[in-house]
């Protein structure tokens, strides 16, 4: 590849790859370098909100790796605007976000690394984590702000939970040793990160919870859209990871949901005569119950 400077003064591009101000050769630390690799395709919008997150941490030894799809609006123009920050950027058209994460891996050298959607925000606690991230071989998760509800997602996982529900990826870090050896199946459009995290625990990579909020992450994003490819292959990755008795037991939960959707329209209808006939002790004694029932089951 040929290298020239006629972009923007003080960027040196490889082709589509601009290498940026090598963050690491200022911050000689034995503190471990987290990478960060932050994925966009047209997110002009929302990205100044995540990189203004990124570039505000106390902890300051990072690596920013940005992996841009050919973005067409003005997301090149506002990245330029932080170049100073950025360790790595490409920009040229890839297969969709997982090929971009895959390129993010091949690019970080961190001791650790950690995904941030464009529209996404990293919370000020990297410097907490760094600390307790002890394990070379382990993965380290916290927990994460919902943005539309505000709600935290996260706690502890088990096997049986990881089963019905995944990480927050927005607040997992990947040592080395794992994202430099495994990549991100091509075959999911949204929910490659779910079957990458149900085959590490398959093969016995540690994961260790951190009780910490890492990140705000927008739940309406692609992934909350579902991934029809991956919901059909869900029960044999749990099967084939886990063993039979986790799919089972996801299968009947499933079962038990869609039953208890039908109960409660059921008593929703039956509710409403009852409404109508009842005294009004009666109607709200009816109601307690039924509360109670739901708590239970």
């Amino acid at each position: 590849m040929n290298r020239c400077t006629d972009v923007y003064t003080g960027v040196f591009r490889l082709d589509r790859l601009f290498v940026i101000n090598d963050l690491s050769s200022e911050m000689k630390s034995s503190s471990p370098k987290i990478s960060i690799g932050l994925v966009v395709y047209n997110g002009a919008e929302h990205i100044k909100c995540a990189l203004d997150s990124i570039v505000s941490q106390a902890y300051r030894n990072i690596e920013l790796i940005i992996v841009d799809g050919g973005s067409t609006d003005s997301t090149l123009s506002i990245l330029s605007e932080y170049s100073n920050y950025i360790s790595v950027l490409v920009s040229e058209p890839d297969k969709g976000i997982y090929d971009a994460m895959n390129k993010v891996c091949s690019l970080a050298t961190g001791d650790w690394l950690i995904f941030l959607g464009c529209d996404d925000e990293l919370l000020d606690v990297l410097g907490k984590i760094a600390g307790l991230m002890i394990d070379p071989d382990s993965v380290y998760y916290g927990d994460a702000i919902f943005r539309t509800s505000g709600n935290i997602y996260g706690g502890k996982f088990s096997k049986r939970r990881l089963a019905r529900q995944n990480f927050c990826h927005q607040a997992v870090f990947y040592p080395r040793s794992v994202y430099k050896k495994y990549s991100y199946s091509l075959d999911y459009k949204w929910l490659a990160d779910y079957a990458y995290n149900i085959k590490l625990v398959g093969i016995g990579i540690p994961f260790v919870y951190v009780k910490e909020v890492v990140s705000v992450y927008n739940d309406k994003g692609g992934s909350s859209q579902g991934d029809a490819e991956f919901e059909k292959r869900k029960f044999s990755l749990i099967s084939t990871s886990f063993g039979s008795m986790y799919a089972m037991i996801e299968i009947l939960g499933r079962q038990m949901e869609r039953l208890k959707k039908v109960v409660d329209m059921a008593v929703s209808a039956i509710g409403v005569v009852l409404k109508s006939v009842l005294p009004y002790t009666c109607w709200k004694y009816f109601q307690s119950v039924w509360r109670e029932l739901r708590k239970k089951y």
